[in-house]
């Protein structure tokens, strides 16, 4: 099994029956192996009097393998294959020439390209080494003045289109060449995560490119300006900020079509085409931020930066910071109390609470006293909800309002959390909700109460749980078409699942389906449908591996398969985890068989949870987690999950115990 992976292990110095083939060439600064930075290897047979390449092609494949499969990009965040030691013997590497030179060609057992280091210039010295995913090349180094180190970085396929230049050829880039809009929004945030000044100054148009761009006198001063005070003040910034943290991780570009701004605009010579008020999306534990990044500008095949990055608090709008497209807004009255004077196409008023809502967002992450601040926040969201201008503005507050008070009371954060959101119900009707609106906050508040109760350790559970199904089917009645119908159903069904009574369960995911059949709500209750009726059924399973590779389960034939289904932050997962790791051990000696399905947001979680485990059975992964096609389409809505087949593939039992599952295979074996 091969895993996509970062791993930093240390190289070392080549078998003296290797010089010939892979023999490093040192720099006067670099004497040594340095574990991260990929240098030259001399070619072999095919470039050396015959006696050496007798030597070369006798040499042991396994060891020459080892050594061309460890050498490692020298930028750190290349997403591409690796070999476990294990697998290594069922590679292949091949002295070959093709259309841009003559190289070390190595494969892997399914016969996808691994690496190809490559001599293009013919000087027996490797000036290019390309690394592959999933069959496809997806990064390369190169050097481009054949001094044996590389000076040039390129992310490509799947990857992206990043292009580095390291002038002085230390391993950092200097500048880039090509890059995307989206990458440099990335770039941004890794900027700010990290507090890279060098990172974050490499993104910003450079005096030499806006004299290139012909604009006018005073916008190019101005875009100078821009840029200088972007510069000295990133530090600061990167300091005091609290929405970028070294834990957050880009996920999204976003903003409108990019415009061109025309020749003869303030007096410009050329036609320019830019980006205006560019947002990068980011998680940060589970939490969706935002980073205004502002202006940007394409320059030949990449864009600039001209700004600072600001904050954007969940909800808030974004001021318009256009600076070729200001846009001109007509000033519109406030629905609530306050000034109908207009800012930026946003009342006083609103703008004024907005701020508000930002500031006690700052503090509730300093860790300030969270009770109160989270009562504050909801005082605030009411205001908000109240002063919207329009029908649509006021159902994103209220939404807002009921996610985020529902989850800080679940989480402890606001103990008075459940009793708020009765009390906001309750004079909902003052603003004019939709039926929409008032279920959504009805459903968070049975919802947040329920789960406040069950955290009481008193509590009598049974009698807790059946109170809270017989409120849902009461809000299923009241709120048949609300999209939170299908949610309530779903549970509804799960909890007859859990105790047994299938025919039940299938009524209540039945309903969901018809009713909700395009939502995603009803495809998972489709999906669960589908799942109780696999006892019997042949299991047919195509899915992506971790290691971007393709997955059929026809190729596990032969003998008993445990599916498990799981995730890192699923406790009970590990558990099944390390009694399937014994089981593996047991029977080792037939033809039982492990695969992992893994239902982590991110991929790069489930990777380092295998790899500090070491767990070594194949495992799948679909982006989204239990919100992904796989999970959705087997109506998977729990987790730890697993599906016994047979060897001819056919299901034999789901949702097994673990504790279960040594006599259930035992039986098959037998």
């Amino acid at each position: 099994m091969y895993c996509q992976t970062r791993d930093s292990s240390k190289q070392t110095s080549p078998p003296s029956n290797l010089r010939s083939a892979l023999e490093p060439r040192k720099s006067a600064s670099d004497r040594g192996w340095r574990s991260r930075l990929v240098r030259p290897i001399v070619l072999a047979s095919a470039f050396l009097p015959l006696a050496l390449a007798q030597v070369a092609v006798a040499a042991d494949q396994t060891e020459k393998l080892t050594k061309a499969l460890s050498y490692k990009p020298r930028q750190a965040d290349v997403n591409y294959e690796l070999v476990p030691a294990a697998a290594i013997s069922e590679c292949e590497i091949d002295e070959t020439a093709r259309p841009d030179g003559k190289g070390f060609w190595v494969t892997g057992a399914s016969g996808q390209p691994l690496r190809w280091f490559a001599d293009t210039n013919a000087d027996n010295r490797l000036d290019r080494w390309c690394y592959y995913n999933a069959g496809v090349e997806v990064y390369r180094e190169s050097d481009t003045n054949f001094n044996g180190t590389a000076d040039e970085y390129r992310w490509l396929s799947t990857e992206g289109m990043r292009w580095g230049i390291d002038k002085n050829e230390d391993g950092t880039i200097d500048s880039w060449k090509l890059i995307s809009a989206e990458e440099v929004t990335a770039e941004v945030v890794r900027a700010a995560a990290t507090k890279d000044i060098n990172q974050f100054q490499r993104l910003l148009i450079s005096d030499e490119e806006i004299g290139q761009l012909g604009l006018g006198k005073d916008k190019a001063a101005a875009l100078r300006q821009h840029v200088v005070d972007a510069a000295k003040q990133f530090s600061d910034w990167a300091s005091g900020q609290n929405v970028v943290s070294s834990k957050s991780k880009w996920t999204n570009f976003g903003a409108d079509k990019p415009g061109i701004v025309p020749a003869g605009t303030d007096g410009s010579e050329k036609d320019v085409v830019v980006y205006e008020n560019v947002v990068a999306l980011l998680e940060d534990a589970g939490n969706t931020k935002q980073l205004l990044v502002g202006t940007m500008i394409q320059v030949g095949g990449a864009w600039r930066l001209v700004d600072l990055p600001r904050a954007v608090s969940e909800g808030a709008v974004v001021s318009d910071a256009s600076i070729f497209f200001p846009a001109s807004f007509t000033p519109r009255g406030g629905l609530g109390a306050g000034s109908s004077e207009a800012v930026g196409g946003i009342s006083k008023t609103m703008q004024k609470l907005v701020t508000d809502l930002q500031d006690i967002d700052a503090k509730l992450q300093a860790g300030g006293n969270t009770a109160m601040l989270q009562a504050m926040r909801a005082d605030v969201l009411e205001k908000l909800v109240s002063s919207a201008d329009t029908p649509e503005e006021r159902t994103t507050w209220i939404k807002q309002f009921a996610d985020t008070v529902s989850a800080a009371s679940q989480t402890g954060d606001y103990p008075d959390g459940a009793e708020r959101l009765n009390d906001f119900a309750s004079k909902l009707s003052t603003v004019n909700p939709t039926n929409d609106d008032i279920a959504y906050v009805i459903f968070r508040s049975l919802t947040a109460e329920h789960n406040q109760k069950m955290q009481d350790p008193n509590a009598e559970f049974e009698q807790l749980q059946k109170v809270y199904l017989e409120d849902l089917q009461k809000f299923v009645g009241t709120y048949p078409n609300s999209p939170d119908a299908a949610e309530a159903m779903i549970q509804i069904a799960l909890s007859a699942e859990f105790s047994g009574e299938e025919k039940i369960a299938k009524q209540w995911y039945t309903k969901a389906s018809n009713n909700f059949g395009d939502t995603n709500a009803g495809k998972k209750a489709s999906g669960a449908l589908e799942r109780l009726d696999l006892v019997g059924q042949k299991f047919g399973l195509l899915s992506p591996t971790l290691d971007g590779r393709k997955f059929s389960s026809e190729a596990y034939l032969g003998g008993p398969v445990v599916y498990h289904c799981w995730a890192s932050w699923c406790e009970g997962c590990k558990a099944e985890m390390r009694a399937l790791n014994e089981l593996k051990s047991k029977y080792a000696k037939t033809k039982f068989q492990v695969v992992g399905i893994n239902f982590d947001n991110q991929a790069d979680t489930a990777k380092n949870y295998i790899r500090e485990n070491r767990y070594d059975w194949i495992q799948l992964h679909d982006e989204g987690g239990l919100e992904s096609n796989l999970a959705v389409g087997y109506g998977i809505l729990t987790l730890p999950f697993n599906v016994v087949v047979d060897k001819t593939g056919k299901v034999v039992k789901t949702g097994v115990h673990w504790t279960e599952l040594d006599s259930v295979i035992e039986d098959l074996v037998k």
